[in-house]
């Protein structure tokens, strides 16, 4: 276990405490019964429909991978915000085909699930 040194001051034995609750609070065997996240991501790679704002048809559509959520959304009822601790759900990867989206996913060793694609 490392060890954690203060700088000795008029609260050295302040110091002292802190560092001793410190080392107390993170023993291994605290959070064995704490349930933890899925750390495995599944990525979805899909082409996303035209606007329906747009009346011309739309040949160059991109695909994209996003990440599916691990963990339900929080609701925040003073406020009426909805937010989470789950950061993945804000990245969006523009690919030019879905071979490339992929290769991507594969390279990086991601789960997917390509949804749209006719073969």
């Amino acid at each position: 276990m490392t060890e954690r040194r203060f700088r000795q001051g008029k609260s050295g034995s302040a110091a002292q405490k802190f560092a001793e609750q410190v080392s107390d609070s993170q023993h291994p065997a605290a959070d064995k019964d704490q349930p933890r996240p899925s750390i495995d991501a599944v990525a979805r790679i899909f082409r996303p429909s035209r606007s329906v704002m747009t009346s011309a048809r739309v040949s160059r559509r991109p695909w994209l991978l996003v990440f599916e959520r691990r963990v339900p959304p929080t609701i925040d009822y003073l406020m009426g915000y909805t937010g989470g601790s789950d950061t993945l759900t804000q990245v969006e990867l523009r690919f030019p085909s879905c071979d490339a989206a992929i290769a991507y996913a594969e390279r990086q060793k991601l789960n997917y699930i390509v949804v749209g694609r006719s073969r």
